[in-house]
């Protein structure tokens, strides 16, 4: 019994071990990047790792996720050179905001509901739809979008931009003052004028 669970053991992290540096090398992506072709390749190659260790078949496990994570690499490489390969492997984005008008064809074809998209335009704090140009589901499933000039977001490159418009000019990080051109003193004629005021002036000719 003893000698049994040992070689479970052995198995698990030999697997284990063997599938992380394939998918390592497959590439780097983490679950929400995933598209369904991706999806579909790493279930299968979870099923197949699942087997070898309940079975005693370790080697044909091994070799069949070598062959799984090889198939991956072909598609994304496929879909890297051809447009088209990438068309049909990862379809493209579905755009389901028009100027802020939802299009209701798109939405069912996503099988998404009206309440669903306000919650995703929610979680990126965006509170009405009419503020949105366009948005779309992404290939992976997440939402993308682009606002309205009126409604986007304030950086800091457009806040210097309007402080500089109206004229004024950064102190420190916090605090703007006016542009205004404040006109130096010369020292010899603060002079001049000190002496002048006390009298002590040399008028001759």
């Amino acid at each position: 019994m003893e000698g049994l669970t040992w070689h479970i053991i052995w198995k698990c992290s030999f697997i284990v071990g063997f599938g992380v540096i394939l998918l390592r090398w497959s590439g780097r992506k983490s679950i929400a990047q995933m598209t369904v072709a991706t999806t579909v390749v790493m279930i299968s190659i979870g099923e197949l790792m699942a087997q070898g260790i309940i079975e005693n078949s370790v080697l044909r496990s091994i070799v069949a996720v070598a062959l799984f994570v090889a198939i991956l690499f072909l598609m994304e490489v496929l879909v890297l050179k051809n447009k088209w390969m990438e068309r049909w492997i990862t379809g493209k984005p579905a755009i389901i905001i028009r100027d802020g008008k939802v299009d209701e064809k798109q939405l069912k074809r996503m099988r998404m509901t009206y309440g669903q998209l306000e919650m995703r335009l929610r979680q990126h704090s965006i509170t009405r739809i009419s503020d949105v140009k366009t948005a779309s589901i992404e290939v992976n499933g997440e939402l993308g979008y682009e606002l309205k000039p009126q409604a986007q977001f304030l950086t800091m490159k457009m806040f210097e931009q309007c402080m500089q418009k109206w004229g004024l000019i950064p102190v420190n990080d916090h605090t703007y003052v006016e542009n205004i051109v404040i006109e130096t003193p010369n020292i010899f004629t603060e002079s001049l004028e000190l002496s002048e005021k006390d009298g002590l002036t040399d008028n001759r000719p």
